[in-house]
């Protein structure tokens, strides 16, 4: 048998064997992977119902409906590991009239929904106290880096 006819017929029996495995292989990482989407779908479900109902819940009694439902889904998401709480320095202090409150509405433009606080605006270092997705920070990440790249007056 010519070299050539040898590697038409190992040609021939690799694409047949792909052929049989590639099916199954597609099959069984789907059969893995599918509870995984499908907890990592209910757990941005519950993050989206989470920003929705944050306006409301920070300004309404302990027994509203809306404040109930955020504090079910911020507690089912921190136990999932789905969110956490992270520490942000700004850059420059938030000292001039109304920087704070400029500062507030820059950030919930930008980031609609999420929770946040300031500590020790007028400080030299303050800080910007975010809780948010996991996937949300990190140094690429819009969060850290509205957060650092921030300027009172801008």
């Amino acid at each position: 048998m010519s070299t050539r006819t040898k590697a038409i017929l190992a040609g021939m029996a690799g694409l047949a064997l792909g052929i049989w495995f590639l099916p199954r292989l597609a099959r069984r990482i789907d059969s893995a992977l599918a509870p995984r989407w499908e907890q990592a779908a209910a757990n941005e479900a519950r993050y989206r119902d989470l920003t929705n109902a944050y306006p409301i819940a920070g300004e309404v009694l302990p027994d509203h409906p809306a404040r109930l439902l955020w504090e079910e889904r911020r507690a089912a998401l921190f136990k999932a590991g789905y969110i956490e709480t992270r520490e942000l320095r700004l850059q420059h202090p938030l000292v001039a009239k109304g920087a704070v409150n400029a500062f507030f509405a820059a950030f919930h433009l930008r980031f609609p929904g999420v929770e946040f606080s300031v500590r020790g605006a007028k400080s030299d270092e303050p800080l910007v106290v975010v809780t948010a997705r996991k996937s949300d920070f990190g140094p690429l990440s819009a969060i850290e880096h509205f957060v650092r790249q921030y300027e009172p007056g801008k």
